[in-house]
């Protein structure tokens, strides 16, 4: 019993450890190095997008500062819908920040068939910044919430309690998770984003509603689906 005791602290202290030192969470430069190069040859388009999209970004970034959230994770509706607040996925996530149902109505969204709040910019938005607020402080860094934002956090707490370990190259995730925590990594690289946010003139409104697309969308698709 007590050497059951002393091996359950002895893990603990481990994944404490992990905690407390969350640098070797980032994925390897290689794997984002790979998807670099899926990535690069659209640089224009997602430069023009961006540019597009200038006083949205604005306004998200300022919302994760007051949040005390990464100024990075403005990046994930480009990843998510390249800024399409009307995008739909397969898997029926949908808006600008391609919520689920189950967590879109779990951070305060109305989902029904009379009205989908998730379509709606600043609700969506409200809503998202919330999700990540609750994500990075469970995980305390950029990757294992990226990994919680695409999986679940159910799925990556398993992960890191069975590997021992919070280095988010030692948990066992689901390759499309791994791919788009390596994918967003290599849209960071790719893109200064704090350019972006200075640029804007701040005249967007943030609390308008949003019924079409900001831009047209056809020549570039949400970069996860690349």
């Amino acid at each position: 019993m007590a050497r059951k005791c002393i091996q359950s602290l002895a893990k603990l202290l481990i994944i404490g450890c992990c905690y407390a030192n969350p640098v070797h969470a980032s994925p390897q430069a290689s794997d984002v190095a790979i998807q670099s190069q899926i990535l690069s040859p659209y640089k224009s388009q997602i430069e023009s997008r961006l540019n597009s999209n200038q006083n949205l970004i604005s306004d998200i970034a300022s919302q994760l500062t007051t949040h005390s959230l990464p100024i990075e994770f403005v990046l994930i509706p480009m990843l998510e819908s390249s800024y399409d607040p009307l995008a739909i996925s397969h898997a029926n996530a949908a808006g600008l920040w391609q919520l689920m149902p189950s967590t879109a109505k779990r951070f305060g969204l109305e989902v029904s068939d009379s009205q989908d709040q998730r379509f709606h910019v600043q609700a969506s938005t409200n809503a998202a910044i919330l999700y990540l607020q609750f994500l990075y402080t469970k995980f305390g860094e950029l990757s294992l919430t990226l990994a919680a934002y695409n999986s679940g956090e159910g799925r990556v707490s398993r992960a890191i309690n069975q590997a021992g370990s919070r280095e988010f190259d030692k948990l066992h995730l689901p390759a499309e998770t791994r791919q788009y925590v390596h994918r967003f990594y290599a849209l960071k690289k790719l893109i200064a984003i704090e350019q972006w946010v200075k640029k804007t003139n701040h005249f967007y409104l943030f609390g308008q509603h949003n019924t079409l697309p900001l831009i047209n969308l056809s020549p570039l698709p949400p970069l996860v689906t690349l």
